[in-house]
Parts: structure tokens; C-alpha cells; sequence
């Protein structure tokens, strides 16, 4: 028993969509068997999802190569022995390689947030990107704003931002190399940026993580940053031998009458994230031109 598919003309049909959504191709073959065929050997040779799209279709079309078909439908054409009607409808999330294309998926998306932590002093000389020796003995300076040694709370303005990509989840020809680069992510964890990234200044943005979901042939990836206008530092207070804050006379004076306060003597700061990365290796070229440069381009 052998079985032959011949693609009608003119029988392909698009419906082409910005990524992620997906794009469709629908074609027709005429599918005849050299005898009578069962079900099971109709169902067969018919295609069965999800499969690849024939070779006859995509040819070299790198786009067509990504296609990968959804759904088969089977009618028997009445006025014909062992002849049926077959129609794939294939699918990718991939957009179109033209000069026109939307380009790569990536999206972000940016929320305000704050943490509250112990503020010494107002003010205070930032170390450069944020970087500073653990047991770093240099005073912040800034104005002092503790009341014998209690500091006054602050919200310390923060960023939370969430990239998503999309990465294609299925195995390349010829050999299995087509997981994301997991371990890679995950070195980057607890990592801040060494180098201006989104616009955001050197040390101030924390790479948190990532999360994941299968969706069809792909992967739908978040990645999470958080932004700190105090580059994620804190202020610690030297401490005196008991293990409390080192006070001084601060100058000022509370009430009526006045009654003198003491002061922390010296505040450092502890940087809690000390290792620098370069976080293009987190997203692909094409990810990050999608990111910053959106099209389609405004018309004039």
C-alpha cells in the first residue's frame, strides 16, 4: 500500500500575527492510496501533529522551516475511490525574517516599589557603583538624623523590572542542543550590573532570577531585576565593645528646655551584593534590539 500527497494549487492561506502570537499557514494536498486503506493507515499517512510542515513547502524559506502543524483534517472526496482531501494548518510564534518584521519577542515591564531600612545619615557619599569593602572603616559623612543611636526609618526608591523572551524549546537537527542556558542564569543570581543596562546606572540594578513555562514548542522566560537608588547598600553603625552604636555628643538639642541628644560617631556602609556582571549574557542581541529599539517606526 503506498499513499501520495500533491499540494493543490493555490491552496495556501496565511494569517500572520506580531510575535508571540501565533501565525498560521494552511494547506491543502490531495492525498490518494494505491488500494483500499484503513483508518488507521489514512490517519497515518496523512500527517499527524505536531510534526514539522513538508520540505516541498518551507524549500529554503527560514520562516516556513518553523512552522509546525496543529491540526490535520481528513474529508474523503465522494466522487473518487481512495482519494481524500487533506488540510494542515500550521503554526509558529516566530516572526517573519524581512526587513519589515516586528523582530524578536522581548518585553518589559516596570513597577515601583520601595524597601524601608535604617537610615544614620542623609545624604551620604555613595561609593562608586555601589562597591565598597565589607570591613570598609570610612565614615558615609551626609548629616546625622539617628536620636541616640535610633535611626530614623526610610523607603529607599526601588524598581522592579521583568523582562520576557520567548526561546524556541525544540531540538536542532543533527544534534540536542536546544535547552536555555539554565546554569548560566542562575551564575547571575545575586549579581549586580557592571555596565549601564536599560539605562540604569552601574551597580544599581540586582539581577533576582528567572521563571519559565512550556508553551507549544517554546518557552515563555521571565527574568527579574530590581533597582536601588542606594545601590542595595545599608547603613551599619560602628558598634562599641558591648556591640551598640558608638554615640557622640551630636550638637543639637531636642524639647523645651532643650535637652542635648547623642549621635552615631560613625556609619559605614555594607554592601550585601558585592559581584558585578555584565548582563547582556542574560539576553540575546535580538532581544535586547526588540527592547530598545521598538518598531514599527513612527510615522512623521
Amino acid at each position: 500500500m503506498s499513499f501520495t500527497l500533491v499540494e493543490k494549487a493555490n491552496s495556501r492561506s496565511y494569517s500572520i500575527v506580531p510575535t508571540p502570537g501565533e501565525s498560521f499557514v494552511t494547506i491543502q494536498y490531495l492525498m490518494t492510496a494505491s488500494g483500499t486503506a484503513s483508518e488507521t493507515d489514512i490517519r497515518a499517512n496523512a500527517g499527524v501533529p505536531p510534526s514539522r510542515i513538508s520540505s516541498s513547502i518551507y524549500a529554503s524559506d527560514p520562516y516556513l522551516k518553523t512552522m509546525v502543524i496543529r491540526e490535520v483534517t481528513i474529508e474523503p472526496v465522494r466522487e473518487r475511490q481512495n482519494a481524500w482531501i487533506v488540510t494542515h494548518r500550521a503554526s509558529t510564534r516566530n516572526s517573519a525574517p524581512t526587513e519589515n518584521s516586528i523582530g524578536a519577542y522581548c518585553t518589559c515591564t516596570r513597577a515601583t516599589v520601595v524597601r524601608s531600612t535604617a537610615m544614620y545619615r542623609k545624604d551620604p557619599t555613595f561609593p562608586a557603583n555601589g562597591t565598597v569593602a565589607f570591613a570598609s572603616g570610612a565614615d558615609i559623612a551626609g548629616t546625622k538624623v539617628d536620636t541616640n543611636g535610633k535611626p530614623k526609618v526610610y523607603d529607599v526608591p526601588q524598581q522592579l523590572v521583568t523582562i520576557e523572551t520567548q526561546y524556541d524549546r525544540t531540538l536542532p537537527s543533527g544534534g540536542p542542543a536546544a535547552e536555555p542556558l539554565w546554569s548560566t542564569y542562575t551564575s547571575y543570581v545575586g549579581n549586580r550590573n557592571s555596565a549601564v543596562f536599560l539605562g540604569f546606572p552601574i551597580g544599581t540594578l540586582l539581577y533576582q532570577g528567572f521563571q519559565t513555562a512550556p508553551e507549544d514548542n517554546y518557552y515563555r522566560m521571565s527574568h527579574t531585576f530590581l533597582y536601588d537608588a542606594w545601590f542595595h547598600l545599608d547603613q551599619i553603625p560602628c558598634p562599641n565593645p558591648t556591640g551598640e552604636p558608638l554615640l557622640t555628643s551630636g550638637g543639637v538639642s531636642i524639647g523645651t528646655p532643650a535637652v542635648p541628644i547623642l549621635q552615631v560617631k560613625d556609619v559605614v556602609f555594607l554592601q550585601r551584593y558585592d559581584t558585578l556582571s555584565d548582563f547582556t549574557g542574560i539576553l540575546a542581541a535580538a532581544d535586547l534590539t526588540a527592547l530598545t529599539s521598538p518598531k514599527p517606526l513612527a510615522i512623521a
